[in-house]
């Protein structure tokens, strides 16, 4: 009797979990082309026929850790690009043909490679010729498809047909990402991301929050003329595709697309340095050739920011709470954007030396805001002579703490050298630690600002966090304090009340644990129901690695982390609030997508949190999984507009979002 799919799913799901278990224990009793064999027949037979086990390996994580980056000779060569920063020029590049203009995201290149539906190799560009092995990292990247619904191998007279697909495209990390979890140890979001997908330990690099923007189908689908159909196929198989404009012949790109383009990169946080046009028939596009250097079909237009010369007057340090000294570059004012600037940060000792050279008060400096946000040192001028730099020397790095004027260290942290205070009571940092409790990332004390908690210390009232909670005992003294009264001081202490009843997961960030930043707190809150039952996991050495989001980096400051001092905190803490149970289930597996302006919620966090409270997700991007996209302006020619109806998802205005939940929301 022949087995059904369902049994034979059911079948393979034992078998791969049994030899998984024994592998795990140390006694393999198959290869691994075997165990691989296997999986890559239940990857194939659940995708035809949706039968998808809750305990399948399909649906579990398999982190990887390897030993080394093998290289690998790629298939198809992945070249560069011609450049240009003139329009004019890009306007005349193949005008008489039908161009595909898209985002050029500042990343990393990385070309993804399918046989029969099922992801089997991922490597970095490198040369253009050889690249390397990155399969174990890109396997735990979430929106990277680790099976498609693309054909099995077919049988002829001549053996097997294989099918085959090759998508190139781009790693990056988002600039929320980047600038909330990874700015203090990197320069920018492409070194983070060329850095994270070279990692030996797939978890580390799972933790990193990285995404892949497929931008070019290299192999497969040949049965579509043009680019853009096959980016559309593509994003129906689940890859998330740079967003793009089609550019018919003799239409030129105006500087109001460059505009709209711009626009829509920031709309989405994608990191991007410009524009590539091509030819959009894929035939004419491989027909047209390339030189040693790029293809001739292709070209890209670098974005030129706009750059403000000034001069370098001072390099300051700022603490951070875990003691790390961040060189900042003081300068003389600038206007970007409307808006005075004196101030960029340097990052960390590396970036100084190679940024400024050999710093010196007076010296040149070209400083732009990257990518319309962040205040940056473009290049520096080198000294024409060494008088000038005579005596004025800024780059010497400091010895002791500017805050506490206790000794310095310098720490090798990611191929980069970092300045730490090696105080540890010192009040540079117990200032931050105390800003960073009292923020809205923390507890939300309001009153506290970091000027009243500079005061605070002053005074010595406040010599650690738990100090806050006593400070009703200095009331009457502090009303009589310049600048302050019966009413601010009050406020201040009702708020420190409030706060003594938190959610645990704000608590948790609160804390300042090093690394353990708002969505790691959450996922613990979720696995620990006390603070008490997590300072004993991590007191009892807990495997955190177990947990998502948590390579043995984070699970090591953990480990490490004074819960001495935190449970001095955490005695003045009475209860925690426990999160609401959602009101509803009716949006339970939507994904939905939020743009332009709304008109009854009074923000998008008053929005996600309703549809979070229905058990929705709500997803910073549109994609082929996308429920809706909720936009007022349903006729926008926004880029996500654009993407919603390239892929059908349906466009919604918020009264009509609201009509169809039946939320109970005032539509005056």
């Amino acid at each position: 009797m022949t087995k059904t799919s369902g049994a034979i799913i059911e079948e393979l799901v034992e078998k791969l979990n049994y030899y998984t278990k024994l592998y795990d224990e140390g006694h393999p009793i198959i290869s691994d082309a075997e165990w691989d064999n296997l999986y890559f027949n239940l990857c194939h037979l659940e995708a035809e026929t949706g039968i998808v086990l809750p305990n399948s390996p399909t649906q579990k994580i398999s982190y990887e850790v390897v030993s080394e980056l093998n290289k690998v000779k790629h298939s198809h060569p992945m070249l560069s690009l011609a450049k240009t920063r003139n329009l004019e020029e890009l306007n005349s590049f193949a005008f008489g043909e039908d161009r595909i203009c898209m985002l050029k995201m500042d990343g990393l290149t990385v070309s993804l490679h399918y046989v029969n539906g099922v992801l089997v190799s991922a490597e970095t560009r490198g040369d253009g010729v050889v690249g390397q092995d990155i399969t174990h990292n890109a396997r735990v990247i979430n929106n990277i498809p680790k099976y498609i619904p693309y054909p099995k191998a077919t049988f002829n007279v001549n053996g097997p047909i294989v099918n085959t697909l090759t998508i190139d495209g781009e790693i990056i990390c988002d600039e929320d990402t980047f600038t909330k979890e990874f700015s203090d140890e990197y320069a920018n979001p492409r070194n983070f991301a060329a850095g994270s997908i070279q990692l030996l330990d797939s978890k580390e690099c799972a933790a990193r929050g990285l995404s892949f923007i497929a931008w070019d189908v290299i192999e497969g689908l040949e049965q579509l003329e043009n680019l853009n159909e096959r980016l559309i196929t593509a994003a129906s198989f689940g890859f998330t595709c740079v967003p793009y404009d089609l550019f018919s012949a003799g239409q030129k790109i105006t500087e109001e697309d460059l505009t709209v383009f711009r626009k829509c990169a920031a709309n989405l946080n994608y990191p991007i340095d410009g524009l590539v046009l091509k030819v959009n028939n894929c035939a004419k596009y491989v027909k047209a050739g390339s030189t040693e250097h790029h293809p001739n079909a292709a070209m890209a237009f670098k974005f030129e920011p706009d750059v403000y010369e000034t001069w370098l007057e001072n390099i300051e340090w700022t603490l951070g709470r875990t003691g790390v000294l961040t060189p900042i570059a003081v300068f003389h004012e600038v206007e970007m954007d409307g808006c005075g600037c004196t101030r960029a940060s340097l990052h960390n000792i590396s970036v100084m030396r190679e940024t400024l050279h050999r710093a010196y008060q007076g010296q040149s400096l070209c400083v732009f805001k990257a990518n319309d946000i962040i205040p940056q040192v473009l290049s520096a001028g080198y000294p024409e002579s060494s008088a000038d730099i005579e005596g004025i020397r800024l780059d010497n790095i400091p010895d002791v703490c500017p805050i506490c004027g206790g000794p310095t260290y310098i720490e090798k942290k990611n191929d980069s050298e970092v300045l730490k205070c090696g105080n540890p009571d010192c009040c540079g940092q117990l200032l931050t630690k105390l800003d960073h409790y009292c923020s809205k990332k923390g507890l939300d004390i309001r009153g506290l600002s970091r000027a009243t908690l500079e005061k605070l210390i002053d005074w010595g009232w406040v010599n650690e966090i738990a100090d806050l909670y006593k400070l009703e005992s200095h009331k009457e003294e502090w009303i009589l304090k310049p600048g302050f009264g019966k009413v601010s001081v009050n406020n201040a202490l009702t708020a420190i009340q409030m706060s003594r009843i938190p959610k645990l997961e704000k608590f948790i960030c609160a804390l300042g644990i090093p690394l353990v930043g708002t969505s790691l707190s959450k996922e613990l809150a979720k696995h620990f129901k006390s603070y008490e039952e997590l300072r004993d996991a991590a007191k009892s050495h807990y495997d955190f690695t177990h947990l998502d989001k948590v390579a043995y980096e984070k699970a090591s400051a953990l480990w490490n982390f004074d819960w001495a001092n935190a449970d001095l905190i955490a005695a003045n803490i009475l209860s925690y609030k426990q999160d609401e149970t959602p009101t509803a289930q009716d949006m339970v597996g939507e994904k939905i997508c939020i743009t332009g302006t709304l008109r009854h919620f009074k923000n998008r966090d008053e929005l996600t949190k309703v549809i979070e409270a229905h058990g929705g997700k709500v997803v910073s991007s549109v994609s082929s999984q996308t429920t809706w996209l909720i936009n007022n302006n349903i006729s926008s020619t926004s880029a996500k507009n654009k993407a919603a109806e390239r892929l059908g998802i349906p466009i919604i205005t918020e009264e009509e979002f609201i009509n169809h939940y039946a939320l109970s929301v005032s539509l005056s």
